[in-house]
């Protein structure tokens, strides 16, 4: 089954090529057919350009199962753009959560974590998976966030200090290649 599966794409690949190709012919039999292509190829690469720029904006989607999972549609390229982004957004979800030195009962485990929105391989699955979906450790396809650790960009997470475990302190990691590139401390309530 698999085999035909390959062979049917590399028919596609060759039919492709070879219309590719008969129309690469047909534009160059004429000066003014290569002249409208140019004018075409360079139109439709400014149109993109411009979607690109104007159109297309970076969003924080929330998951719906995890409330402290946050997937990134459409990131920045410009990783302190990027990050700037975050740290605004945790410092918007932090902020009601931590207005006074008072340290919440559920310190502990209040984290956010921030993925880059990133279908698998074949369209299903990855990172969007978690949205609507709990991670699934059993069964034939087993779906879990640890498995895509390339596309963790932060971590926000709030610590207890160590001198003075009544005071606390936000710590926002940033991830490139499942490495930690930086770390900023957002509020710190921690006795000097």
């Amino acid at each position: 089954m698999i085999i035909l599966f390959y062979i049917f794409l590399l028919v596609l690949v060759f039919i492709g090529v070879w219309l590719l190709y008969k129309i690469i012919k047909w534009v160059f039999i004429k000066k003014v057919r290569v002249v409208r292509m140019l004018l075409l190829l360079t139109s439709i690469g400014i149109a993109f350009t411009v979607y690109q720029l104007f159109f297309v904006k970076m969003e924080f989607i929330q998951s719906k199962i995890y409330p402290d999972l946050y997937l990134i549609r459409n990131p920045v390229k410009d990783k302190d753009s990027l990050n700037k982004s975050i740290k605004d957004k945790v410092i918007q979800l932090s902020n009601n959560q931590f207005k006074s030195k008072d340290i919440p009962r559920e310190i502990q485990s209040y984290t956010l974590r921030f993925y880059e929105y990133n279908k698998g391989d074949w369209g299903e699955y990855g990172t969007p998976y978690f949205i609507e979906h709990k991670e699934k450790p059993e069964g034939m396809f087993p779906e879990l966030l640890e498995y895509y650790p390339e596309f963790l960009l932060a971590r926000f997470s709030v610590q207890n200090c160590e001198k003075d475990t009544s005071s606390y302190y936000g710590k926002l990691e940033y991830y490139t290649d499942a490495r930690i590139i930086k770390t900023d401390t957002l509020f710190n309530f921690c006795k000097k």
